[in-house]
């Protein structure tokens, strides 16, 4: 399993995926809790991340370990590193937010009028910050 970090100010979001690909699980953490997301990563407990989560199922990724993790190097970044106590790799995170607007609507269809707003131009019904550490996970992926 590959998991992607986008760590924020306020919340930090978190992306779990298989072989780069399918989306298990993401969660949006206060970053006030990000001692709970570090504890789950070191123990490989996953369960504290469920009331946080907001795409796929926390049972997708039970029992699994992070075989990579990618962190987005913008903002918070620094902040979250320096007590993060696993092997990770920095991306660039420029874009993500874009690419993360993108994936939502693509995993939550636009329904009557909606349908005919140019994606660019549609804003997502909640913070997509998960979605930004999917598309961490793809672009490291990518490249």
């Amino acid at each position: 399993m590959i998991a992607g970090i986008d760590p924020g100010r306020w919340k930090t979001g978190v992306a779990f995926a298989e072989g780069g690909g399918e989306l298990l699980f993401s969660a949006i953490v206060p970053s006030e809790k990000a001692e709970v997301l570090v504890s789950a990563f070191k123990s490989g407990e996953w369960g504290a991340l469920d009331r946080w989560g907001l795409e796929g199922e926390i049972k997708n990724i039970a029992g699994l370990t992070a075989e990579k993790i990618y962190v987005g190097g913008g903002t918070s970044s620094k902040e979250f590193t320096k007590n993060f106590p696993l092997e990770y790799i920095t991306v660039d995170e420029y874009g993500t937010t874009l690419a993360a607007r993108k994936i939502y609507w693509r995993l939550h269809r636009p329904r009557g009028i909606m349908k005919l707003i140019p994606t660019s131009l549609r804003t997502p019904p909640r913070n997509v910050d998960d979605l930004a550490a999917y598309a961490i996970i793809l672009k490291a992926c990518a490249d």
